[in-house]
């Protein structure tokens, strides 16, 4: 979960942390005693909207809400804690139990506060995600998909023994991650289905496509409601994969969230077979993402430093595996494809 120091308001509350044993720390030489009175703690965690946040840590998440507190903004800025604010906890604990670690969740709409950036857990400094170890996956799952939450990665997978490893974001898109095993429930069964199928365009893995594709996969499906197998082999470079997504009937013009299509990702690359590939199957050369940018302006620049700290970027992070002369040879090629056949299809041929 992404809390950064603006999320934070106090030294308190959740992830049930628990120190190592019952081990003591020395504090003056030749005498032990305990650091600290509890071996949990809180997490005070500041979200845009308090009932919101509250029916989704209940509701998806499954905690359970106990009472909480208030103070007044006298008390509450006396303790450095805000700037003349006055301050409404609602606590959320995993069990109703003495002493359980809770999760503070507080919200403050008379005041702007500023959204860190949370993309990634190391897009920003501070905490970066809520690890919660469930009884049963398959109810974890079950509550998050009946909320049309969306899963991260490829997630929910094996994460050892019976164990499944689940990521999403709450709504101000922190991180959590669910650890705990799981039956053969149908849901679950869907989404490793997913997740394989998604992860075999990603490594162009052709066989697990088809079986896949053969057990009724949806070929359009996004991922996490973003990026599509058809995208993700052309990206990523696999000519074959994306043929056999083609002839089962991807749509190759799919949007991602960024309104990006598996044209500009491929030409971006200067992946010359693959935007042959794509152009053969009807892509469309003139969308434009929400940057306005088409597929002809991702290539039409000229190789310099930016270009090539974004490919090296793509890949250190997402694996691309392509190698930077590659794309400076490629992208003009790519760049005279494109305007060759926008210039065909604007007179009404191919």
């Amino acid at each position: 979960m992404r809390w950064t120091p603006t999320h934070i308001l106090s030294l308190i509350t959740l992830m049930p942390v628990m120190l190592s044993g019952s081990t003591t720390v020395a504090q003056k030489t030749g005498q032990e005693r305990p650091v600290f009175s509890k071996t949990t703690f809180d997490l005070g965690v500041v979200v845009s909207d308090l009932d919101q946040a509250a029916e989704f840590y209940t509701k998806v998440v499954g905690m359970t809400e106990v009472q909480g507190f208030s103070a007044p903004a006298n008390v509450a800025t006396s303790f450095g804690l805000t700037n003349n604010q006055p301050v409404v906890v609602r606590k959320f604990v995993m069990a109703d139990v003495k002493d359980a670690p809770s999760l503070k969740l507080m919200s403050f709409p008379n005041v702007k506060i500023a959204k860190p950036d949370q993309q990634f857990i190391h897009s920003t400094l501070g905490f970066s995600y809520l690890t919660l170890f469930v009884t049963d996956m398959d109810a974890a799952v079950e509550r998050a998909q009946k909320a049309k939450v969306e899963f991260l990665g490829q997630t929910p997978v094996k994460a050892g023994g019976s164990n499944y490893l689940a990521v999403y974001r709450d709504l101000d898109g922190n991180f959590i991650e669910l650890i705990g095993p799981a039956g053969k429930s149908e849901s679950l069964s869907q989404a490793n289905s997913n997740a394989a199928f998604f992860n075999a365009a990603r490594t162009g893995d052709v066989q697990t496509l088809k079986q896949q594709i053969d057990n009724g996969q949806d070929i359009n499906a996004k991922q996490n409601g973003n990026v599509h197998a058809i995208g993700l082999a052309s990206l990523f470079g696999h000519v074959e994969a994306m043929e056999l997504l083609i002839k089962n009937g991807a749509d190759v013009n799919q949007q991602t969230k960024d309104g990006g299509t598996a044209l500009h990702g491929a030409s971006f690359l200067g992946r010359v077979k693959v935007v042959e590939t794509l152009l053969r199957a009807g892509a469309n050369v003139k969308i434009s993402n929400s940057n306005g940018m088409t597929p002809i302006n991702e290539c039409s620049e000229p190789w310099n430093s930016a270009i090539s700290e974004k490919v090296g970027f793509l890949n250190e992070v997402i694996k691309v595996n392509v190698l930077p002369e590659e794309v400076k040879a490629g992208r003009p090629i790519v760049l005279e494809m494109l305007k060759e056949y926008s210039q065909k299809t604007s007179n009404g041929s191919k």
